[in-house]
């Protein structure tokens, strides 16, 4: 007698195939900020928010840093996967062996100035001698020996101080010059009537001592490793910094929603000030996210002569723009 085997599998299967396997897990990527979430990292934020991540297949978690929690420290242990730093960063790491990388430059100039009071108003460099100069210290002065170099000064010309994170000081006097950002402590010096001919405003750009402002990096090994994850996130991450240059006040109620503890007129001055920095230099004319081989040739100078390295690495090992040439013309390229 034979025996007719049925094996019963649901009809759905057939239709429509397993609900849990209907849709590939998104890949997670541990994105680590500068510092809290803030309009300085306002693409990053709008990228996630408008689902840019989610449409590329990717859970992006944005992960806060601060004093003690550094980008450039978690990206290479392996804690998180993609950082937003700074080109001296990543240079520095290079020369130590650590195999840290630039995929996008997005910020075109040096976030940082330095401020003097128009009575303490110079048109030299050398009229610093031996005045005091309010810097933040730790690596952040390279720029500013830099600039001394310029006019044959070091710092030994100066007296320095440490600069914490207020303006007060330098409101009271406590030294002549202090250095500042354009998205944050210029604001506050300006809110408290310090604008137009009041404040002498010094770039390091005009003294070819500018070390430019936020990019995005990863390992070389994650690159490798995840090409196509990179170059998803590089365009996901591009295309919100771009919303946010055609929707800045769409994109500051989004930043605000995200974090609202935010003060909203500082954020919306901040905001305002990292599209300046995003709108000039390669950008104009590649594209945003552009990385210029002679902006890091020019850092690594400023890292030697500051003394913040001891040795020069091959300037081509600290940056990969194959992933950005990979993104659309029509995400990073500006009208």
């Amino acid at each position: 007698m034979k025996y007719l085997l049925v094996l019963l599998i649901p009809i759905g299967m057939f239709l429509s195939g397993c609900n849990s396997c209907s849709k590939p897990k998104d890949t997670t990527i541990n994105l680590r900020l500068q510092w809290i979430p803030q309009t300085q990292f306002a693409g990053y934020i709008v990228a996630k928010q408008k689902g840019f991540y989610e449409a590329e297949g990717l859970k992006v978690n944005l992960n806060p840093a601060g004093p003690d929690l550094k980008p450039q420290v978690t990206v290479a242990n392996g804690s998180d996967q993609i950082g937003i730093g700074v080109p001296n960063q990543v240079i520095s790491a290079r020369t130590n062996g650590v195999p840290l990388v630039t995929i996008a430059q997005i910020f075109q100039d040096s976030p940082n100035r330095y401020v003097l009071k128009s009575q303490n108003k110079i048109d030299s460099l050398k009229q610093l001698k031996g005045k005091k100069i309010g810097l933040w210290l730790g690596g952040d002065e390279a720029e500013f020996v830099s600039m001394l170099k310029t006019a044959n000064m070091t710092l030994n010309d100066v007296t320095v101080v440490a600069q914490e994170y207020s303006v007060a000081p330098f409101l009271q006097d406590q030294y002549v010059l202090s250095m500042v950002t354009v998205y944050n402590e210029l604001n506050l010096i300006q809110k408290e009537g310090y604008q137009g001919d009041r404040l002498q405003i010094l770039s390091p750009k005009d003294y070819h001592s500018a070390i430019l402002g936020d990019m995005i990096f990863t390992t070389d090994k994650y690159i490798k490793d995840n090409p196509g994850t990179v170059q998803k996130f590089l365009t996901a991450s591009i295309k919100g910094w771009k919303y946010c240059i055609d929707h800045p006040e769409e994109a500051l109620d989004i930043v605000m929603k995200y974090n609202p503890e935010l003060n909203r007129d500082e954020q919306k001055y901040m905001l305002t000030a990292c599209i300046g920095l995003i709108k000039t230099g390669s950008s104009l004319t590649n594209g945003i996210g552009y990385i210029n081989e002679d902006d890091y040739s020019n850092a690594q100078r400023i890292l030697k002569i500051s003394k913040q390295i001891d040795k020069e690495v091959d300037i081509k090992t600290t940056f990969n723009l194959s992933i950005w040439n990979e993104v659309p013309d029509s995400v990073k390229v500006l009208k």
